[in-house]
C-alpha cells in the first residue's frame, strides 16, 4: 500500500469520525428556563427545544407532605438560569441529554 493511499484512508476515516460526532460528554451553563436554553460552547449555538432531553435529576419535583401538617416540600430543584449542567451528546450531535447540575 502506498503512503499516498494510506494518507487518503486515513482522512477518510477521521472525516467519518468527524461527521457522526460520536457521544460524548459536554458541559453547558442555563441561560434561559423558558424555553430551556443551555450554551455549551461560545463559537456554537445555545441548544433548546427536542434538541435537550432531561433527566429526572434536573426536572422540578414537589411530594405532598403526610402528616404533621401537610403542605409540600421540595424533593428536586428544577434548573435555573446560571447552573452548571453535564450533558450527553447524541444522536449526532443533534440531542443532548442533560445528566444534573455540576458545581
Amino acid at each position: 500500500m502506498t503512503t499516498e493511499l494510506l494518507g487518503v484512508l486515513q482522512e477518510i476515516v477521521k472525516n467519518y469520525m468527524n461527521a457522526i460526532k460520536m457521544t460524548d460528554k459536554a458541559t453547558g451553563t442555563v441561560t434561559k428556563t423558558s424555553p430551556l436554553t443551555i450554551q455549551t460552547d461560545t463559537s456554537l449555538p445555545p441548544i433548546s427545544g427536542n434538541a435537550l432531553i432531561l433527566t429526572s435529576n434536573v426536572i422540578e419535583r414537589t411530594e405532598q407532605v403526610k402528616g404533621g401538617a401537610g403542605g409540600t416540600v421540595t424533593v428536586t430543584e428544577g434548573l435555573k438560569a446560571g447552573d452548571k449542567v453535564l450533558l450527553l451528546r447524541v444522536q449526532k450531535g443533534q440531542q443532548f441529554i442533560v445528566l444534573s447540575k455540576i458545581t
